[in-house]
C-alpha cells in the first residue's frame, strides 16, 4: 500500500510539473511574422511607447507577459528600440520599414516583418 502511495504521489508531481498553462491572452493590435513562419500577436501602446507581447516561454517563474518599453534616446535609422525592464540585455528594434528584430545579450535571436499594426 506504501509502495502504491509513493507511485501515485511521484506521478501526481510529474504530471503537475511538466503541465503548461494556457498562455496570457492580449488585446493584439499588431502582429510580427518571424522569418521562421512563426506569427506572434503583440498589443502596442497608444503612445508607441511600450509593446507587450503574451509570453510562451515554459521558464520556471516566468511572467505571463514580457512588456517593451520604448528607449527614447536610442533612436536612429528610422528605427526605435524597446527593451524589458526586468531582462535589460533583450530589446526589440523596430523600423519604420516595419522590421522587428529581437535581441538578447547584443546577438539577433530573430527577425521579423510587422504585417498589422494600428497605433
Amino acid at each position: 500500500m506504501a509502495k502504491f502511495g509513493i507511485v501515485a504521489l511521484i506521478g501526481l508531481l510529474f504530471t503537475a510539473g511538466c503541465s503548461v498553462g494556457e498562455p496570457v491572452r492580449i488585446s493584439a493590435n499588431g502582429m510580427v511574422k518571424w522569418t521562421g513562419g512563426h506569427t506572434e500577436g503583440m498589443h502596442i501602446s497608444q503612445t508607441g511607447s511600450s509593446i507587450t507581447f503574451a509570453n510562451y516561454s515554459n521558464e520556471v517563474g516566468a511572467t505571463a507577459l514580457v512588456i517593451f518599453a520604448r528607449i527614447d534616446s536610442a533612436k536612429n535609422d528610422n528605427c526605435e528600440y524597446f527593451y524589458v525592464e526586468t531582462a535589460v540585455k533583450k530589446r526589440l528594434k523596430v523600423c519604420e520599414t516595419g522590421e522587428v528584430t529581437l535581441f538578447n545579450r547584443g546577438k539577433v535571436v530573430k527577425v521579423g516583418h510587422m504585417v498589422k499594426s494600428r497605433y
